[in-house]
């Protein structure tokens, strides 16, 4: 049998948001806005986790960074990047938004998402007239794999020459894309609880140079950076 090199054309780490005061039951006003439902911001315990990331992920030069629109996401790619020994601008990718997020909500203002990261803009390619956040019903699971593709699609079509990439989104759309990257095409009967900050390594060979598969999971949803008592969700 014909010995081949394998071929490494992407490596994504893909992660979910830190703690939010919505996944902490935090009541940050009497009368809640529609913000503080749709796009929470990090609790105190989640600029903890993220910034424990960061310091984790220290080590791995990214090449580029995206995150949703989100607050909570964004405030988490930010922790990142800045531990990042050359600093990266955070890319804005509308298709990583969290599912079921209705278009009540318009998402944050350029102004507010550039108070949390300066250098924060649009990825490549995106239309700068369409909305920063993604709508979607979380109950219409094929557009939600669709999404997932797409997702995969974009970033295989911008990177392809061994970059590392940090891709910050969301846990139920996290799971859709675990799931598009598994072949499948509907829901199974078993999930995946990502940890809030839970990184997932996923390695891209060219197809056939690689003897144990074109797309490799290396790991999924570690928390290797948190304290064995730290809470995760």
């Amino acid at each position: 049998m014909e010995n081949k090199t394998p071929i490494l054309e992407l490596e994504i780490y893909l992660i979910r948001h830190a703690q939010s005061n919505g996944n902490a039951g935090i009541k940050v006003r009497e009368v809640p806005t529609i913000a503080d439902l749709a796009d929470p911001l990090l609790s105190e315990l989640g600029i903890t986790q993220a910034k424990l990331l960061g310091e984790y992920l220290s080590d791995v030069q990214f090449d580029y960074v995206y995150s949703s629109a989100l607050r909570r996401a964004l405030r988490t790619a930010t922790e990142v990047i800045n531990k990042q020994a050359k600093r990266q601008a955070l890319r804005i990718l509308p298709l990583l938004t969290e599912n079921g997020l209705g278009n009540d909500y318009e998402g944050a203002s350029w102004e507010e998402l550039q108070s949390i990261n300066p250098e924060a803009a649009l990825a490549p390619d995106v239309d700068e007239n369409a909305p920063v956040v993604c709508y979607s019903d979380a109950k219409d699971e094929p557009s939600l794999f669709e999404r997932a593709k797409n997702t995969i699609d974009y970033l295989r079509s911008h990177h392809g020459n061994g970059e590392k990439i940090c891709v910050v989104s969301h846990a139920a759309f996290i799971t859709y894309i675990v799931f598009h990257l598994m072949g499948l095409d509907k829901t199974p009967i078993y999930d995946i609880d990502f940890a809030n900050t839970g990184v997932t390594k996923i390695s891209f060979y060219t197809p056939g140079t690689n003897k144990y598969g074109d797309i490799i999971f290396n790991y999924i949803n570690s928390t290797a950076h948190f304290p064995k008592d730290m809470y995760t969700q």
